[in-house]
């Protein structure tokens, strides 16, 4: 019998000490009680000075004690269900938990066919969705870009019922307002039986994101207030800009983007006590050669990471980024860039890491990049999850009965572990020259467009229900009609 055995159940890394961690809290704290943020939302600032915030205009400053108990309501685990109920699929935001996806809103879009740059259109939404639904490591989905030929109040909209049509997986959905942001529900809800049903199993994440430095936006509380009387799990994500919209320093744009993102927790919690809030930043530097937030850089893993280290460390889900890169084109630079933010975000084990798929500093979406970070992901996820240690995985035994000069292909250890011992891939090659020579010479960028072009032949998702189904036909509708009348 063993006593105070120890165990790493896998591969993380710690950047900051408790020490420091202690010291962001505490700035963070301090620049929600004594600087404030500007809360444009009238409804919003009344529900926190009857909590016991301080208002005075659109000024809101919230006294810690305020913000504490928000930090204690929030839960730190909870599911994200598979809108067909498939369990393989559900999304266990939890300690240890790394999750990715791809990100929306890219106004351009690789063309499937000609690998060229163009606008994205609402045809290209389904296909994103297709190839989410059949990547493994690819854990939600988004949809790379934001439609540009329906009418604009109603691209997020047009986004979810395409994804939702395509895809088992969550989705992680965002709105311009109250409108769409009830639309998108509508759908939601019919998929799951109701809105009690939806609160028991929920089947998408609504994202809000506030305005740097410090403003809580009227659109983002809309989203915000829906989402907690609904009962929605949302993500409060700033996206500031180290030198340019925050503090130029890596401490200092975290303080920062932490007390951006509570001011909506807190909020979202005096609402409904208890309802899951993935704390949100999307953090990197302003280049300052070309004025650009870069998706490549060095800094972004790193901030990003200390950012994770901080939410863990109060007990909160984070919003993480991977898998994206600077570089207009699928090439060397893409690969490198984003498996290494990809690994980064693994270690830091951020719960939610989305624009896997993001090209030029997030201007242009690419599902080639996203099919490719999801070998990168998988590479990650088998280093990260790390060595068992027990007395089958020693393989005394095993060695004992092999003995000097055997071999170990033919033993029933060898079979039953090889296929959760090794990693698989299926873009990278490992084939010998010969066999890599008479199967064509095909690059890593062959196999990928191959790959997406196999998935958009043969994939066919889950449908929806009829029930749904004419539900999202009566919600565009009806759409289209309020878009005409605006």
């Amino acid at each position: 019998m063993r006593t105070n055995y120890r165990t790493n159940s896998g591969v993380r890394f710690q950047m900051l000490s408790e020490d420091q961690l202690e010291e962001l809290f505490s700035g963070v704290l301090h620049v929600l009680e004594n600087i404030g943020l500007e809360v444009k939302h009238e409804k919003a600032r009344e529900i926190l000075k009857e909590g016991g915030a301080w208002v005075k205009g659109d000024l809101v400053r919230l006294p810690s004690y305020m913000v504490k108990d928000a930090l204690a309501k929030a839960p730190r685990s909870f599911t994200i269900h598979a809108r067909d109920g498939n369990r393989d699929n559900d999304i266990h935001i939890g300690p240890g938990r790394a999750h990715f996806g791809p990100g929306p809103t890219c106004p351009n879009f690789i063309d499937i066919e000609t690998m060229e740059r163009r606008p994205y259109m609402r045809s290209d939404t389904p296909l994103v969705a297709k190839v989410v639904d059949s990547l493994p490591n690819i854990d939600f989905c988004e949809s790379l870009g934001s439609i540009s030929d329906v009418p604009y109040d109603l691209s997020a909209l047009y986004e979810f019922a395409e994804m939702f049509r395509q895809t088992t997986k969550p989705i992680v959905a965002w709105s311009f307002d109250y409108y769409d942001s009830n639309a998108i529900h509508q759908i939601a809800v019919a998929e799951a039986g109701g809105q009690e049903a939806f609160e028991l199993r929920p089947n998408y994440i609504h994202y809000c994101e506030p305005l740097s430095p410090l403003i809580s936006t009227t659109d983002a509380l809309n989203k915000l207030v829906f989402a907690a009387e609904k009962r929605i799990p949302l993500i409060f994500t700033p996206c500031p800009l180290a030198g340019g919209t925050a503090p130029i320093t890596a401490a200092g744009i975290i303080t920062q983007a932490a007390a951006e993102s509570w001011m909506g927790l807190t909020i979202a919690q005096l609402i409904q006590p208890g309802n899951p809030f993935i704390m949100g930043g999307v953090l990197s530097v302003m280049d300052m050669s070309d004025m650009i937030l870069s998706y490549g850089a060095p800094e972004l893993p790193l901030i990003m990471a200390g950012l994770t280290e901080l939410a863990h460390y109060v007990g909160l889900p984070l919003w993480q980024t991977g898998g994206c890169t600077d570089s207009k084109t699928f090439d060397e630079q893409a690969i490198s860039e984003g498996s290494l933010s990809v690994f980064f975000s693994a270690l830091s084990g951020g719960d939610l890491c989305h624009d896997v798929g993001y090209t030029e500093s997030a201007m242009t979406g690419s599902v080639f990049q996203l099919a490719a970070m999801d070998e990168a992901i998988g590479y990650a996820r088998r280093i990260t999850r790390g060595i068992e240690v027990n007395e089958d995985t020693l393989a005394v035994e095993v060695i004992n009965r092999v003995g000097p000069n055997g071999h170990y292909l033919k033993d029933e250890h060898t079979r039953r572990y090889y296929k959760s011992e090794f990693w698989l891939p299926n873009l990278c090659d490992r084939q010998s020259y010969e066999t890599w020579e008479l199967m064509g010479k095909t690059t890593f960028k062959d196999r990928t467009v191959a790959r997406v072009q196999d998935i958009l032949a043969t994939h066919e998702a889950v449908p929806l229900s009829p029930k749904t189904e004419k539900v999202i036909e009566e919600v565009l509708a009806a759409a289209e009609e309020w878009a005409k009348s605006q």
